[in-house]
């Protein structure tokens, strides 16, 4: 039975080169199908109400699938990653690292300019997210239910566990998951913020092998976010104030205190 499981855990392997190429067919699957299952709100808008969530899931769901076939893994190892325990200080300095780094990610977010050569791509960005507080319920099921645990198993479960099965170097591959993760958001504003959270996500799910744990943050992250766009109706708010250096600072280094500290809690692992 033990050789049976390694065998399922053996087939999630591959290089970085590969990393990137199945992300790309994940994200490229997961807009078409999504694509597809939203058309009929073009033409009647209130159908956004079931179509959004639906779009997401159908479209994650697909991408999720078809890289389970292209690397011949079974879904019982994203079952077990899911299923695997932790104890009640890894969840307290797991949601440390993520709140304590959260005013770094915002801070970078907002270097980047929503004016000038990227202004039509800002509102382009703007206007989904303002789809998204207009059917609300819609909205909060897509962004904070189905993509805490979707995006966890694509990205930490399937792609960063494929590269740390390759003997991929632990840093390297958490760095790597992180980019792709930024990358899959498609405009320049998320993918720092999500870049950042990305590799934290990633080293807590390396560190405790808990797939439930990062979609918990994720799910956190997500939604925060969104009960403030929804009381400011702004998709700009941030949960701290980003020309405050002094504690973004100060918060960085607790989160890399939190990080280090959660690090010698799984040491043994």
């Amino acid at each position: 039975m033990n050789s049976e499981k390694n065998t399922i855990k053996s087939k999630l392997n591959f290089s970085v080169g590969k990393a990137f190429y199945y992300s790309f067919i994940a994200i490229v699957t997961w807009q078409f199908f999504g694509g597809i299952v939203s058309i009929p709100s073009l033409f009647y808008a209130p159908l956004n109400n079931i179509l959004l969530p639906l779009g997401f899931l159908v479209g994650t769901i697909s991408a999720i699938c078809l890289l389970l076939a292209l690397t011949k893994t079974k879904i019982s190892l994203i079952l077990e990653a899911i299923k695997t325990p932790f104890s009640a200080i890894q969840l307290i300095l797991a949601v440390c690292c993520w709140f304590f780094f959260l005013p770094l990610a915002e801070l970078c977010t907002s270097l980047i300019p929503t004016d000038g050569l990227l202004e039509e791509l800002y509102k382009s960005f703007e206007k989904t997210f303002n789809m998204m507080l207009n059917y609300k319920i819609a909205g909060f099921i897509t962004i904070c239910i189905l993509a805490p645990i979707f995006e966890e198993i694509l990205f930490r479960g399937i792609i960063l566990k494929g590269m740390l099965n390759h003997n991929v170097k632990a840093s390297v591959a958490i760095f790597i998951s992180g980019l792709i993760f930024g990358l899959a958001h498609m405009n320049p504003w998320q993918f720092i913020g999500a870049g950042i959270l990305g590799i934290i996500f990633g080293f807590i799910y390396y560190r405790t092998n808990s797939l439930f744990l990062t979609m918990f943050l994720h799910f956190l992250n997500n939604t925060l976010s969104y009960v403030l766009m929804l009381i400011y109706g702004d998709t700009e708010e941030n949960v701290f104030l980003s020309n405050n250096h002094v504690i973004i600072g100060i918060m960085t280094i607790l989160g890399i205190l939190s990080l280090f500290t959660l690090y010698k809690n799984t040491k043994k692992q």
